[in-house]
């Protein structure tokens, strides 16, 4: 069996595909009502699934593998009667699909498997409570004839029961792997077949994967218990009160927690993993540590398979619309306080799992953003210093932080931001509902923007919990919150900046904001509606704004870590 294991990842959720954020259990139970659904259309079969309990639901007849993301293989949708998810690379190759919520515990997980063909040490599998790249639950059938419940950790396997099982290219096995406390079992087209209790992992994410073999998969379905007790309108996260309750309920709060120790945030600016909605990312850990030394091996290295570790240790040099394309489970690091890009920009696509700290990005031109993400979730973005000029006009650059298309589960900290026009872009346009509602989770803290004009940042749609920051010389305005938007603003100070905090204009649809302990510097916000998001939903400890000046300027950017 092969040790060299995987990569997890959130969802941004369409057509027939249906996600409850974490803790859904427990705040259903409490509410009676669903908690974090996301719709992004009427279909009656989504509907139907999650009025009858399902947390997550794909069948895979959009089209798309929107919400999954890979390590390894060649995975599309294909046709096979219906549409399926297939894993068509040969070899000796571990390839891995990985979707849902780091925060579900107890629940079912079932998929309609397919081999196609499978080598004698190989498999096709559906994982559970995957809590790392190489840690989860999995249920395999074997080339062997076998079908095995396996705890992976760490790469190492241990099998904890296992059958006989005739294995045939070409039949079609409905799997199951059910998740109670400490005891798991598995079942094969409905049959109860192995069983094995495991105190290794308590929640995470669900997955598919094949290890030399290809294989087909579909109609894949997650049930919790009381996951659902009404069944959700098309409408009920682009509500604002649905959008305030999916944010406090979808932090997978056991890792926040975690991560939020004393001693790593004694100074702020030391912390070794992220603290807020982006907590749990753990990028590249695990994987090989490559030495960058130019664009186009960073170029490569970052759109490879697998986890990776890169370093840079110079400034590389682009054309000005370079992009380095950024896929799962991948640090980028700057080794030194002189390392990053210029000419170039970073654009995390369609990935999960992505570490960018240490790193000095300037002078990519529009329509590059320095960093941006779409369709993509648990992103660290830490210790950048990021800027341009100010004596182009505001369309020669593009923004310097910008998260679009339902990208999720993101902490923006300790970067300096200067000297540009558009500074930090949450959601990319207004039409966007259907995609974005529900996600764009993002927490900001102990960023110094300074000479940014606007957009610090500019939010439609999204959740976003913004703490302990320094705003210096905005001449257009601050934190813009549009389009049913929530912000929980605190404790942050505003020095010469205009609207600190506001949430009309420029938008078809005002935002909602709450404000907390922030010094505006004798500004006064614009707020046309106070929000429902009033705490965030894991720990952190807030400075008190007198102290937010020097602590940020002093922590913020590059050299710091």
């Amino acid at each position: 069996m092969n040790s060299a294991e995987e990569s997890a990842a959130k969802p941004s959720r369409r057509k027939r595909k249906v996600v409850l954020a974490s803790g859904m259990a427990a705040v259903v139970a409490g509410l009676g009502t669903v908690a974090g659904v996301s719709f992004a259309d009427t279909d009656d079969t989504a509907a139907t699934t999650a009025s009858s309990g399902a947390a997550f639901a794909d069948d895979f007849e959009d089209g798309d593998t929107a919400g999954w993301s890979k390590s390894g293989g060649a995975w599309s949708v294909a046709a096979d009667g219906s549409k399926v998810l297939k894993q068509a690379k040969t070899g000796a190759t571990l390839a891995r699909e990985f979707a849902g919520d780091t925060g579900w515990t107890d629940y079912s997980v079932q998929a309609k498997v397919e081999p196609l063909a499978v080598a004698a040490d190989g498999y096709a599998a559906i994982v559970a409570r995957a809590a790392s790249s190489t840690s989860f639950y999995r249920l395999a059938l074997t080339g062997a004839n076998k079908v095995q419940l396996q705890s992976v950790k760490s790469g190492a396997v241990t099998v904890l029961s296992e059958a006989a099982v005739t294995v045939s290219a070409g039949a079609s096995y409905t799997l199951g792997l059910n998740l109670t406390g400490n005891t798991l079992s598995g079942s094969v087209n409905g049959a109860a077949i192995v069983e094995g209790t495991a105190t290794a992992f308590g929640a995470g994410r669900i997955g598919l994967q094949t290890y030399d073999a290809t294989a087909e998969f579909d109609d894949v379905l997650v049930t919790t218990a009381g996951s659902a007790t009404t069944a959700p309108t098309a409408t009920a996260s682009a509500t604002p009160t649905a959008t305030a309750t999916a944010t406090a309920t979808a932090s997978p709060t056991a890792t926040a927690t975690a991560t939020a120790s004393p001693t790593a945030t004694s100074s702020g600016k030391f912390e070794t993993s992220p603290i807020g909605f982006g907590a749990g990312t753990t990028g590249g850990v695990g994987g090989e540590t490559v030495a960058i030394t130019s664009l186009d091996q960073l170029i490569t290295e970052a759109a490879s398979d697998g986890p990776k570790i890169l370093q840079l240790s110079s400034v590389l040099k682009g054309s000005g619309t370079d992009q380095v394309v950024v896929t799962s489970d991948k640090t980028i690091v700057g080794v030194g306080a002189n390392a990053g890009l210029t000419g170039a920009g970073i654009f995390v696509k369609k990935a999960s799992n992505v570490i960018i700290r240490n790193l000095k990005i300037s002078f990519a031109l529009a329509p590059v953003d320095l960093i941006a993400a779409q369709k993509s979730d648990h992103v660290w973005i830490d210790h950048n210093e990021l800027f341009n000029d100010t004596t182009h006009d505001k369309d020669f650059y593009d923004g310097m932080v910008d998260l679009t298309h339902a990208t999720d589960f993101v902490t923006v900290s300790w970067n300096f931001l200067h000297d540009h026009h558009k500074g930090s872009l949450i959601g990319h346009s207004d039409s966007n509902a259907a995609e974005d509602t529900g996600h764009l989770r993002i927490t900001y803290s102990h960023n110094w923007f300074d000479n940014v004009a606007s957009r610090l940042p500019r939010v439609r749609f999204g959740t976003v919990h913004l703490y302990d920051n320094l705003f210096t010389n905005a001449e257009t305005s601050g934190i813009h919150c549009l389009m049913n938007a929530q912000c929980l603003v605190q404790n942050n100070v505003f020095v010469n900046v205009k609207l600190p905090v506001w949430t009309t204009e420029d938008s078809d649809e005002d935002g909602f904001a709450v404000i907390s302990g922030n010094d505006f510097g004798g500004e006064a916000p614009v707020i046309t509606q106070t929000g429902t998001f009033t705490t965030a939903p894991y720990s952190v400890t807030l400075e008190p704004a007198s102290s937010v000046s020097a602590l940020v300027k002093a922590g913020a950017g590059t050299g710091k870590i």
